[in-house]
């Protein structure tokens, strides 16, 4: 298991270039099927082991800058610290899974499919009916003011790339359980590579001048699933945490509520 995602990230980056992946009837890689995550990430930056109850010691996502860290603007950082103070998680309370989080959101058994055709590719998984839509073609842009959860994702290849490009995301996702924030302005850039026939490099650059003073990049292993298992075939119901009403009630209660997006944050 990937656990050290700079050293794989470096290492994945130089095998893709002598590997040949299969290839679609068009000609283009062949993504399809259902692949896992390397890491379940409570936190993107580094993980100690116990830090958050049973999940294992872990490097950081980060792999740009090189400290591994989140480049934020330092009132954003103070802000991050007290998202987790006052606010609850967006997935906690069974909103979607935002696009920035997609590649390493938590699944339980089907992990995330990709469904390709030739001009569109859906990427699905159980959490909470999430999906994306990924347009080849050159279809209109969404116009400027619409911010969705998954933004307006379009696609292209580089070589053997797939490159996905993302705009007008909402102010409302965190990246992980901790507060990670971002202004409606972010766009991001996703890079889907085989690294060999099971194993995918996925890199992410998020841009947001608003809260970040550079550009910041994370990676990590995608493997892809090889259970015979028929189950493990299907997209199963997966709607909500058990007890989740029991959970939201405590939470409100001792004063937490559901974060309220960036606009209600930012300095004025």
């Amino acid at each position: 298991m990937v656990r050290d995602y700079p050293a794989f990230h470096t290492c994945a980056v130089e095998k893709a270039k002598s590997f040949t992946p299969p290839l679609t009837a068009w000609g283009k890689p062949d993504l399809s099927g259902i692949w896992n995550p390397s890491r379940s990430a409570q936190d993107i930056e580094d993980i100690k082991q116990g830090q958050y109850g049973n999940f294992p010691a872990s490097r950081t996502l980060v792999v740009n800058p090189p400290h591994g860290r989140l480049p934020y603007r330092p009132w954003a950082m103070r802000q991050r610290y007290l998202n987790e103070q006052y606010y609850l998680s967006p997935t906690a309370v069974c909103l979607p899974v935002a696009q920035p989080r997609w590649a390493y959101s938590p699944v339980s058994v089907t992990g995330h499919r990709i469904i390709q055709q030739e001009n569109l590719i859906m990427f699905s998984m159980e959490r909470l009916h999430t999906y994306r839509t990924i347009y080849l073609d050159n279809r209109p842009a969404l116009p400027s003011q619409i911010h969705l959860w998954q933004g307006d994702s379009r696609g292209h290849w580089e070589g053997n790339t797939l490159v996905v490009r993302t705009t007008n995301l909402n102010d409302l996702m965190w990246m992980d359980h901790i507060g990670t924030f971002m202004s409606p302005a972010v766009s991001t850039e996703e890079r889907f590579t085989f690294v060999d026939r099971n194993t995918l490099h996925y890199q992410q650059t998020i841009t947001d001048p608003n809260t970040f003073t550079e550009p910041w990049t994370i990676s990590l292993a995608l493997t892809r699933a090889n259970s015979t298992d028929p189950l493990d075939a299907m997209d199963l119901e997966d709607t909500s945490v058990e007890y989740c009403e029991n959970e939201l009630k405590h939470m409100m209660n001792v004063g937490q509520v559901p974060f309220p997006g960036y606009d209600a944050i930012a300095p004025k």
